[in-house]
């Protein structure tokens, strides 16, 4: 039986275990708007670079961001 044709029989059959429930779509919604509403600003930047100057605050709390460096040994 093809994926469709069972998930069209469960239905017609009103078998729930492929299906999620009202109020758990309405909760993950709830959750979604949020994000989705939410004015997140996007900052472009250099390709082959660590990122726009502003990703530095996002991390500023925690000591900052270190770029990587390669030592001559290591390659």
């Amino acid at each position: 039986m093809a994926p469709y044709e069972r998930l069209l029989g469960d239905a017609l059959r009103g078998d729930p275990a492929l299906f999620v429930r009202e109020d758990t779509v309405e909760a993950a919604w709830r959750v979604v708007d949020q994000v989705l509403d939410e004015a997140t600003p996007f900052y472009e930047y250099e390709p082959n670079t660590w990122g726009p100057p502003e990703a530095e605050k996002l991390i500023a709390d925690a000591g900052g961001w270190h770029n990587p460096t390669v030592v001559a040994s290591e390659m």
